[in-house]
């Protein structure tokens, strides 16, 4: 399987790549890199609309993403829309986030994982009172596993006519609500309803939960977030 790491969109809150970021002494997208080699994935790709990730070596697929962090009127058309970050393939393959610190454990459960069409990973919700302590955010995706590309590609392109059809107000449709939408559960389509997208711990979809410090970054008291819960 191919392991496609995402490193696209415009993030202007940070003044480079949300992904080369350092976290812990140590670069997102790097860290990343360096756990699925420790766990035998050798097919790892670079996906991302700029050449700063050049110089890591790696086979790089090169995309015109036109997200663009915190603008919502153009996320509001398909080809602005955050879902065009999975990247269509034609075999399976697994979509990891490249903003997210991954804890190894994280890394092998995403890997060993067995994937029947798809598989979503991601955090518990925030509200969780049995969640782990060293869960920094909470409620954050971190990978799509995708075997069934065909189901996969349905469930974007369905979300994304949403979206061209002004189906959606306040926010175009992220990764919560395609997991929702390949699960066969009610997509939201209301800004002022998302904590309702995300109640898939109450579903039984193709999900798993990754509870530790594993979380993305969004901004820079993410870091400081995750440097506290890794010590």
């Amino acid at each position: 399987m191919k392991y496609i790491i995402m490193c696209g969109g415009v993030y202007p809150q940070f003044k480079i790549k949300k992904q080369l970021l350092k976290v812990n002494g140590e670069i997102l997208v790097e860290r990343t890199i360096r756990l699925l080699k420790e766990n035998g994935i050798k097919d790892i790709v670079i996906l991302t609309n700029t050449n700063d990730f050049d110089y890591l070596g790696l086979p790089v697929i090169m995309q015109s993403n036109d997200y663009y962090s915190g603008n919502s009127d153009e996320n509001k058309k398909s080809s602005a829309c955050w879902l065009n970050a999975y990247y269509p393939m034609e075999e399976p393959c697994c979509y990891l986030h490249g903003d997210v610190y991954f804890s190894d454990e994280a890394i092998k459960t995403i890997i060993e994982t067995p994937v029947e069409d798809t598989m979503f990973f991601c955090t518990c919700d925030g509200t969780d009172k049995e969640r782990n302590p060293r869960n920094w955010k909470g409620r954050e995706p971190f990978a799509y596993k995708v075997e069934n590309q065909a189901v996969f590609r349905y469930g974007i392109k369905k979300l994304m006519r949403m979206v061209d059809n002004g189906e959606y107000t306040g926010f175009a449709p992220i990764s919560w609500h395609l997991y929702r939408f390949l699960n066969g559960y009610d997509v939201k389509r209301d800004a002022r309803e998302y904590t309702q997208i995300n109640n898939i711990f109450q579903s039984k979809g193709d999900y798993v939960l990754i509870d530790d410090y594993t979380t993305d970054v969004d901004n820079e008291w993410d870091i400081e977030g995750i440097e506290r819960s890794v010590q």
